[in-house]
Formats: structure tokens, sequence, C-alpha cells
């Protein structure tokens, strides 16, 4: 089981035009569930390193049903630049442990390029500034509610390759989640539609209220925030 954040995931956010967009360290605790059945918590911090750079972590635990006695445990880490308004990746971590299934991928982004170790396989493929990580992306689209702008087409560092993930404000509503009523905007991402919605409150914070993300099986994962 993937996290959101999960695939969730600024160079072409163009967020450069907006100088007074600015990061700060931030933490949320989310619910996960599965097909409307809650499996696990997930906790996400972000918080600035000494060298300049910011580091966004994510620990995901089974507390429910099977993720529960598989004993799941997952952690992303996501290390960037904050550069004129927009995120550009350093290096991303991924761990999936669980009894019967283990995963584990690293990108590390180095001179104009994205070299990739996922098991034994190895990917080496070149980016353009301002490429991120997946777990990156609900971050950019925080940062790009926060500065005025409905949509963004973010280069995402993936297995084999960047994809160019383009997503919109399809709505605004009320959505009620464990941690209470918000009225919020909804991302959508068109490139691959269904794939993935959002919602984030702007006054709230720059981490989504609400994600959900459709998997290749057909199921789908929601994350809701708890605090």
């Amino acid at each position: 089981m993937r996290t959101f954040i999960f695939c969730l995931i600024a160079g072409a956010l163009s967020l450069g035009a907006h100088a007074n967009a600015v990061l700060k360290p931030m933490s949320a605790t989310y619910s996960v569930v599965r097909d409307g059945k809650t499996v696990g918590d997930a906790t996400y911090t972000l918080a600035s390193n000494p060298d300049g750079t910011w580091t966004l972590r994510s620990e995901t635990h089974g507390t429910a049903g099977i993720a529960r006695l598989a004993g799941l445990d997952v952690r992303e880490e996501s290390t960037f630049r904050w550069q004129d308004g927009r995120i550009d990746g350093v290096s991303y971590d991924y761990r999936q442990d669980a009894t019967f299934k283990h995963k584990q991928r690293r990108i590390d982004f180095e001179h104009g390029e994205a070299h990739v170790q996922e098991g034994k396989d190895h990917f080496d493929y070149a980016v353009q500034p301002g490429t991120m990580d997946r777990s990156s992306v609900a971050l950019a689209l925080g940062q790009t509610l926060a500065t005025g702008r409905r949509e963004a087409t973010l280069p995402v560092a993936v297995r084999d390759r960047v994809e160019q993930q383009h997503f919109v404000v399809a709505g605004e509503e009320t959505i009620s989640v464990p941690a209470g009523s918000f009225k919020a905007v909804r991302f959508e991402r068109t490139d691959q539609p269904g794939k993935i919605r959002s919602w984030y409150a702007a006054n709230v914070s720059t981490l989504p209220l609400r994600v959900e993300q459709k998997q290749n099986d057909g199921s789908v994962i929601v994350l809701e925030l708890k605090r």
C-alpha cells in the first residue's frame, strides 16, 4: 500500500512570480481509510535543516484489519531546496515494510539528473530545475493555493521518468474530517483523471485536509486530517 503522500507530489508552478510565498515548519496527523474502513494513522512533519534545505517526513502505521496484522510500516522522507517560491528536489527515500511485502525506492537529484534505485533496478534520467518527488506534490499544491493560483503543472520524478502532473481547482465545498468542518477547495489531477483528489483550506495549512487516491487494484485510499 502506498501512502499519499502517496504519490501524492514545482518547477512549472511559476511560484517565482510570487515572492511572498513563505514556507513554515508544520505537522499534521491523518487517519488512513481504505475502501471505507480505517486501517491506520499517518503523521507528516515539515522542518528546516541547518544547511538551508527542508525535509518532509511521513510515517504510516497499520492499526486495524489486515494492515495491523501485516505490521504495515511505511516511511517517506523528501529533502528539497525552497528556491524562488518553488520546490527543488534533493533526495527522496521510501520504505515499506510488512509481513509479506518489502519495498524501497531512493532518488538522488544531482547535476540535472535523477538517480533512482528501486530494489535491483537502477534508472538515470535528466530532470529540469524544480523537479520534485511524489511525496512533495501535496505540499506544492498547498503552496499553489497560498499564492492565489488555481492550477499547477508539476514535474514529478517517478520510477524511470519525469511525469508532468497537471492539477486544477475543480470546486469549492465544505468538508468534514476528524479535525472538524472546513470550507475547502478541491484539486484534481487532469492528466490522469480520477487518479487523485485533494482538499485544502488556505487559512488552515499548506498540507491537505483530505486526499483520495485510486490504486491500481481499484481500491481507494483516503487520508483525513485528525489534528
